[in-house]
């Protein structure tokens, strides 16, 4: 609920896990909707993407929302990263444009905080080529109440 939250203001673009360090960030058309951030694709453009500056396990990230999925999802590589403890799964996941994928398991329990709102949340540990947070409505609910 939006009470548990209630100054969700900390967004910002991420950093691609292929580009460098000293990438420069690129003057992009903002909008700020509640608690997200639109960073359009083009300028002047209604398309982009949304993201959102998180603190998990202890450590300052940014992730990606994306409203097309209800899931956290992790890259195996970030899991490792953050030292959490990976469970097997057989469970499989399927994406648009792509076929049917396993998952690498699950994390339990992570410590997750979006600037006040705190929880312990479970995300699935998968591939991920350009992002290594992805959130899903799942946690928007919760957090902002929308």
């Amino acid at each position: 609920m939006k009470k548990d939250c209630p100054k969700v203001s900390l967004f910002s673009a991420i950093k691609r896990n292929d580009e460098s360090e000293e990438t420069k960030p690129v003057e992009r058309n903002t909008s700020k909707v509640n608690s997200m951030v639109l960073i359009s694709k083009k300028k002047n453009s209604n398309e982009g993407l949304m993201l959102v500056d998180i603190n998990i396990a202890g450590q300052k990230r940014s992730g990606l929302v994306d409203t097309g999925v209800s899931n956290l999802f992790i890259s195996k590589k970030a899991a490792k990263k953050l030292g959490l403890s990976i469970r097997k799964s057989n469970k499989k996941i399927k994406t648009v444009n792509s076929d049917e994928a396993p998952t690498v398991g699950v994390v339990q329990n992570v410590e997750l905080q979006i600037d006040e709102w705190k929880g312990k949340e479970e995300f699935k540990v998968i591939q991920l080529d350009d992002y290594d947070y992805v959130f899903g409505l799942k946690l928007l609910y919760r957090c902002i109440g929308i």
